[in-house]
C-alpha cells in the first residue's frame, strides 16, 4: 500500500524537524569530545529520563513483541522480561545507574581502568571490552535494520534495503552533526510523540469490543500467566517456525531465568551505559533510571493496543505473519492519522538507532584512535573522526541486515550468541572481588569459544538447551579462571569498592575499606541495592500487566496489579528514593 500525500507530508515534516535539531545544536556539540559523546556530562535527570523512555522502544523489538503477544497471549510477559531480558531496565533504577555514573569514565571499555587500575592487564581488558562492544553494536544496527525494512516495505514502493537506507541516512545526518546532545533532544521529542500515539491507540481499542470475541475463542492458556512445561495443543500448527521454539515453554523460561540473572547483574553494555555517564550526578542517573522504568509502560500500551487493533482488523484470518500486525493496522487508519503514527513509529526506531551510532563512534575514537593511532590530533579533529566512524557503523549494520528475513531471528541471535559472551564475565567484574583483569580477558575468550563450539558441534540443540548449556558452561569456565588468576592489587580494589559500593562477594575488600575509614562498618546500601533490585522487578512487571489486563477488560486483575504496583511504589519511596545519593555527589 502506498501512503497518501498527506501522510507523506507529515512524515517529511517530522524528519525535517529532526534534521534541523541536528544543525541547531551542532556548534555546541562539536566543541570537544565530552560535549560530542557525553553532552558535557551535565544532563539533568528529567531530560535523560524523557529521552531514555523512547530509546528502549524500537520498531523491530515492538514488532517481535506484538508477534509474541499474538501467539502466546499473557505468557509473552515472561518471554519478554525473562527470556529476552527486559527486566534489566528496573535494575538501572535500583543500583546500576548510580554505579555507572560514579565511575566517571567516557566509555564502557574505559570502565575497566576504574575496576582494575592503570596497568597492562587492565589495558588488555579495555581492548577486549571495546572489541566486543563494536561487535554488539553492529549486531544491534543489523537487527534494527531488519525491523525497518520489514515495516517500511508495507508502505513504500521500495525494497527492504531501500527503505532501510533512507531511514539510516536521516538518522545519520543528525547524529553525525549533533552528537549525544542531539540524541537527547530528539529522543525527548520522540517520547512525547510516543506518549501521544499510545493515548490515541488506547482510545481506539476501547471504542470496540470485537477483539474480545476472538480472544474468548483462544485456548485458556493464552489468557493465563501460568508457566506450563509445554503450550496448548494446536500451538505448533498455528504458529510460524520462528516462534515454534516457545512450544517447550517451561524449559525456555527456566533456561531464560538462569540467563537473565547474569543479564541484570552484569549491567548495561551498550548505549544505556553511555546514557548514565551523561547525567549531571549519580543522583540524577538513578532518577533517570526510575523514569525509564515507569516510562517503559509506554511500550506495553503500544504493543497491546496494536495487538488488539490487529485482531479487530484481521479477525480470525489465519496464515499471516503476526510481526506485520503493526504495519497492517496502520493501513486501516484514516489518512493523516496514519501519517502521525508513521512518525511515531519512526520516532521509536530513531531514538534507539541514534544512541547506538553515537556509542559506536565513541568507542572507535576514545578506545582505539585516541589511545593508539592519533595521539597528536586536536579535539575538533577527533570529533570529525567520530562522525566518520558513525557513518561507517551504519554502513556495516546495513550490509549485515541483508542476511536476516525476520525480526525475532535477528533479535535472538544478537541476545543469545553475542550478548551471552560477556554476561558472566561482566557480572563477576561488579560482584566478585578476586575477578581480575586477566581473568576477564580469558573468561571472555573462553565464553566466546564455548558458544561457537556449541553452535558447530551441537547445532541440533533446542533454544532452551542451547541457552542453558551456554550459560552453565560460561559460568563454570569463568569461575575456574577467576580462581586461577591472581586478584587485582588491594589498593585498587579498595578504591573501587569505596567509590562504587557494590553488593556481592567483597568480604576482604570491604573489611579493608572499613579499616581505612572509607565506608561505614555497618553500611546498609549494598543490601538495600539488592533488595531494591527485587522490588523494582515486581514493580516493572506490575506496570506491564496493568495495560494488558485493561485492554482485555479484565478489570479485577488490572486493579489487583495496579494496587501491587502502588504498594511497591510506596515501599520504594523509603528503600530507594530516601536513600539516593546526595545532590552534591558527582
Amino acid at each position: 500500500m502506498n501512503l497518501h500525500s498527506v501522510d507523506l507530508v507529515i512524515i517529511a515534516a517530522y524528519l525535517l524537524i529532526v534534521v534541523l535539531i541536528g544543525f541547531w545544536v551542532k556548534k555546541r556539540a562539536t566543541k570537544q569530545l565530552d560535549s560530542y559523546f557525553l553532552a558535557g556530562r551535565n544532563v539533568p535527570w528529567w531530560m535523560l529520563g524523557l529521552s531514555g523512555c523512547s530509546s528502549y522502544i524500537d520498531i523491530g523489538g515492538t514488532m517481535a513483541m506484538v508477534g509474541a503477544l499474538f501467539y502466546l497471549g499473557l505468557k509473552a510477559i515472561w518471554v519478554t522480561h525473562i527470556y529476552w531480558g527486559w527486566f534489566i531496565i528496573c535494575f538501572y533504577m535500583a543500583f546500576q545507574a548510580k554505579w555507572i555514573r560514579r565511575s566517571g569514565v567516557m566509555t564502557f571499555a574505559e570502565w575497566n581502568k576504574t575496576r582494575y587500575g592503570d596497568n597492562k592487564d587492565a589495558e588488555m581488558a579495555r581492548i577486549v571490552a571495546a572489541l566486543f562492544l563494536l561487535l554488539l553494536m553492529i549486531f544491534n544496527l543489523m537487527y534494527i535494520a531488519v525491523g525497518i525494512g520489514k515495516f517500511a516495505e508495507e508502505f513504500l514502493p521500495l525494497p527492504r534495503w531501500g527503505a532501510t537506507l533512507i531511514v539510516f541516512a536521516v538518522v545519520g545526518v543528525y547524529v553525525v552533526l549533533a552528537g549525544f546532545f542531539g540524541v537527547i533532544l530528539t529522543d525527548m521529542l520522540q517520547t512525547v510523540l510516543l506518549a501521544a500515539g499510545a493515548i490515541i491507540l488506547a482510545v481506539m481499542v476501547f471504542q470496540n469490543t470485537s477483539p474480545l470475541e476472538f480472544i474468548s475463542q483462544q485456548d485458556p492458556g493464552w489468557n493465563s500467566l501460568s508457566i506450563p512445561w509445554t503450550l496448548w495443543s494446536g500451538y505448533l500448527e498455528s504458529t510460524p517456525e520462528s516462534y515454534q521454539h516457545f512450544y517447550l515453554f517451561g524449559p525456555i523460561i527456566f533456561a531464560g531465568f538462569s540467563w537473565v540473572i547474569f543479564r541484570v547483574l552484569a549491567g548495561p553494555n551498550v548505549w544505556d551505559f553511555h546514557f548514565f555517564l551523561t547525567a549531571r550526578s549519580s543522583r540524577d542517573a538513578s532518577l533517570a533510571g526510575g523514569m525509564w522504568t515507569i516510562g517503559y509502560t509506554l511500550r506495553w500500551i503500544l504493543g497491546c493496543a496494536f495487538l488488539m487493533l490487529g485482531i479487530f482488523y484481521l479477525g480470525s484470518q489465519a496464515g499471516f505473519d503476526a510481526e506485520k500486525i503493526m504495519p497492517l493496522v496502520l493501513t486501516n487508519l484514516p489518512i493523516g492519522i496514519r501519517g502521525i503514527f508513521m512518525a511515531v513509529l519512526l520516532a521509536a526506531l530513531m531514538s534507539t538507532l541514534d544512541a547506538m551510532i553515537n556509542v559506536t563512534s565513541s568507542v572507535v575514537v576514545n578506545d582505539f584512535l585516541k589511545r593508539y593511532f592519533t595521539k597528536n590530533l586536536t579535539e575538533k579533529q577527533l570529533v570529525r573522526l567520530g562522525q566518520l566512524a558513525s557513518i561507517i557503523a551504519l554502513a556495516i549494520g546495513f550490509v549485515f541486515s541483508l542476511s536476516f528475513a525476520d525480526v525475532i531471528s535477528a533479535w535472538e541471535t544478537m541476545l543469545f550468541v553475542v550478548v551471552t559472551m560477556i554476561l558472566v564475565p561482566a557480572t563477576m567484574r561488579w560482584h566478585w572481588w578476586r575477578f581480575s583483569a586477566r581473568a576477564f580477558v580469558w573468561s571472555m575468550a573462553a565464553s566466546a569459544s564455548l558458544i561457537v563450539l556449541q553452535k558447530i558441534f551441537f547445532p541440533g540443540l533446542s533454544p532452551a538447551q542451547a541457552l542453558g548449556f551456554d550459560t552453565l558452561a560460561c559460568f563454570l569456565a569463568t569461575l575456574f579462571i577467576g580462581f586461577a588468576c591472581r586478584p587485582t592489587d588491594m589498593d585498587i580494589l579498595v578504591d573501587f569498592y569505596s567509590r562504587i559500593r557494590p553488593f556481592g562477594f567483597w568480604g576482604p575488600v570491604r573489611k579493608e575499606a572499613v579499616r581505612r575509614g572509607l565506608v561505614p562498618a555497618r553500611d546498609p546500601m549494598p543490601a538495600l541495592d539488592a533488595l531494591n533490585g527485587l522490588l523494582t522487578a515486581v514493580f516493572q512487571l506490575s506496570l506491564a500487566l496493568v495495560p494488558f489486563y485493561c485492554f482485555l477488560r479484565r478489570w479485577n486483575q488490572a486493579l489487583t496489579w495496579f494496587i501491587i504496583a502502588a504498594a511497591l511504589g510506596v515501599i520504594l519511596y523509603f528503600t530507594w528514593y530516601k536513600n539516593l545519593p546526595s545532590r552534591d555527589e558527582a
